[in-house]
């Protein structure tokens, strides 16, 4: 289905690239956990002098939707890019870290003693800094404090997970940026979802590790993402759910989805 009024976006090198000009795809996942995600977004026919302007560890941002609604989707840092031949055409594959540092997921922690009574935000606020990961957003559903202490020791998003989790609390990175809070939170942007407004097929229920919930399927939603609040429409179901993960989907012919993994 070809959907009227697309619009998808690259910015790079000082440079936006349109869906209107070049034929271009992108697969843009997201989720609730800490490791980065790795998006793809491949783009025909660029000449080599643009090419030689795509380098790795360069900033990348990408805007999709419809005309009149259109928001950011990805930002982050390129981590790899390919150009291989397929018949006349040349096709570059465009590799995307949802962080600022590619190399933060194996970064380490010497020995660090915590004094007694320190809470996990402090705790957490000095992790971040350690890999330069800005907090968009930290609540907490309880700021645990560690009466004995705590010895941070080892790979730091596992230590941020691990503070995070004694939190009672989710942590993940989404568009270069920490979000350390429930997924559940009120107050969030609601999206209400049915087939009037993108639905696409029918809810796919599932029951797993405690949580219940659906797959859902959507026209492209720029404004979906981990911790979106969706209020489902639908015979099957109708009620309140929360974004857990998903992938957006962008091509100018093929797929102009939203896949979402939604909890109750």
């Amino acid at each position: 289905m070809v959907n009227f009024g697309r619009v998808a976006e690259m910015i790079v090198a000082n440079r936006k690239f349109s869906m209107d000009d070049f034929a271009m795809e992108a697969s843009i996942p997201f989720d609730n956990d800490i490791l980065p995600n790795e998006s793809e977004i491949k783009i025909w026919n660029l000449s080599d002098k643009t090419l030689n302007n795509i380098k790795c560890d360069a900033l990348l941002q990408m805007n999709g939707g419809y005309r009149g609604d259109v928001g950011l989707m990805l930002q982050g840092y390129i981590s790899k890019v390919q150009t291989q031949w397929e018949g006349v055409d040349k096709v570059t594959s465009i590799f995307v870290l949802d962080s600022e540092d590619k190399n933060y997921a194996k970064k380490e922690v010497n020995e660090t003693a915590f004094a007694k009574n320190t809470s996990a935000s402090y705790i957490i606020k000095q992790m971040a800094a350690i890999i330069n990961l800005p907090i968009a957003q930290m609540e907490l559903n309880v700021d645990y404090q560690y009466k004995e202490g705590y010895t941070a020791k080892g790979i730091v998003i596992e230590i941020l997970a691990k503070v995070a989790k004694d939190c009672g609390t989710s942590a993940f990175i989404n568009k270069g940026k920490l979000y350390v809070r429930s997924l559940r939170r009120a107050g969030d942007k609601v999206f209400r979802l049915s087939k009037g407004t993108g639905l696409i097929g029918k809810p796919e229920r599932f029951e797993e590790g405690g949580f219940k919930g659906y797959n859902l399927k959507s026209q492209l939603q720029h404004r979906i993402t981990t911790a979106s609040v969706v209020d489902l429409v639908t015979p099957q179901f109708e009620g309140r759910l929360y974004v857990r993960s998903g992938k957006h989907h962008m091509s100018r012919t093929g797929d102009f989805t939203t896949e979402l993994e939604a909890i109750m």
